[in-house]
């Protein structure tokens, strides 16, 4: 039995791509498939549905994803530092969509040969500099400073950096001869491009469940370690909070969409720093941690001391590439507390400093009541 595959075809609205538009819905409906364009059968004909909105949910139920790129960006929405069409292709490559990208001939030739190297320089500069990567807004703002076409949005080039960073194929584009779609896609459909949509497999409940579960295992795990003269045994103290301190996936937010980066696996090791006069001295350690007996305050390499020296109160997040390691380190007034989360191998150092923020962000809202319950323990002694 034949089963439709639903095609999201997606593209600036502009001029020069209108009748490409159109053609392909045609083309694919002839070829017994379910295109989906926005002007034909999914636009936000409801005032109360966010337009963009809709194209993203739109994405989500398609097989394929299929982008045309010619010199037009499209709305960009700076909270997301994405532009529209970016948006769609997030959620399609976050949805593991088959996707297929098609940019105009000119255009692509022009970015290999002037303006991947200009973006790669600029970025580099700017991470020795700052010490973290550039928004897109601050990429574009550059790039309209350069030699590069200017009847191109410099957004294009750095939408098609992002293309290239991801691994994706793309071809030729050429609106003047077109190529013969239906016997391309004829062929293609008929090696079998069908993937069923990508469903969310936890509600929000059940993670909520799961939060305060956990957070009941670590609370009967601590409090009989602890008595009011300090502690019974600091060992067993923090094997349990190493034991409830989890790992999680790490979604870059673009506003609309959200893309996951990478993951990092649970708590495997825990020690636990008191300041004394110029150092920070080792009080106990769990698991695979293999810290030293003190660290100096001047100490550059050691994240505890860099945590408590900074004049920064608030908790640190490091990345060890040599051992693809997360140290989260929490600030308490007189100690440092540091969670070792194994991460997995797709991360390197480029890609946390690319995603530092939201890893913080991610480690603290996923355990958020452990952390509250060794700032209440430790930092109230």
């Amino acid at each position: 039995m034949f089963t439709k595959t639903k095609i999201f075809i997606s593209s600036v609205a502009q001029d020069s791509l209108h009748q490409l538009r159109q053609s392909m819905w045609d083309i694919l409906r002839e070829l017994g498939h379910e295109p989906m364009l926005f002007e034909r059968n999914f636009g936000a004909w409801d005032s109360h549905i966010n337009p963009v909105q809709k194209c993203i949910e739109c994405v989500r139920e398609s097989d394929v994803f299929l982008l045309f790129i010619s010199n037009k960006a499209g709305t960009f929405y700076e909270k997301s530092q994405r532009t529209v069409t970016h948006m769609e292709l997030i959620e399609a490559c976050a949805r593991s969509k088959t996707v297929l990208v098609f940019v105009d001939s000119t255009v692509k030739a022009e970015y290999f040969t002037k303006a991947k190297g200009l973006i790669e320089e600029y970025v580099e500069a700017y991470k020795a500099e700052m010490s973290s990567f550039p928004k897109a807004s601050e990429i574009v703002t550059a790039l309209r400073s350069t030699q590069l076409s200017s009847h191109v949005d410099p957004y294009v080039w750095f939408f098609i950096h992002d293309i290239v960073g991801r691994g994706i194929y793309f071809e030729d584009l050429n609106l003047a001869v077109a190529p013969d779609w239906k016997v391309y896609f004829s062929d293609l459909l008929r090696r079998g491009i069908q993937l069923m949509p990508f469903k969310d497999a936890i509600e929000t409940n059940e993670r909520q469940l799961d939060l305060y579960d956990n957070f009941y295992e670590m609370l009967s795990n601590a409090i009989p370690s602890v008595n009011i003269a300090g502690f019974r045994n600091l060992k067993a103290f923090l094997e349990s909070f190493q034991r409830s301190v989890t790992g999680d996936v790490v979604e870059n937010d673009f506003g609309f969409v959200k893309e996951p980066a990478g993951s990092f696996g649970d708590c495997s090791a825990v020690t636990l720093y008191e300041f004394q006069k110029d150092r920070m001295v080792l009080m106990e350690k769990t698991g695979s941690a293999t810290g030293e007996d003190y660290y100096l305050l001047d100490n550059k390499d050691s994240f505890v001391a860099l945590t408590y020296s900074n004049s920064d109160p608030d908790d640190q997040v490091f990345f060890k590439e040599s051992n693809c390691t997360f140290y989260f380190c929490l600030r308490l007034p007189k100690h440092v507390m540091t969670f070792h989360l194994p991460c997995e191998p797709e991360w390197h150092a480029d890609k946390f400093m690319a995603s530092k923020d939201t890893v913080i962000r991610v480690i603290i809202n996923k355990n958020a009541l452990a952390f509250d319950f060794a700032r209440m323990l430790i930092g109230g002694m």
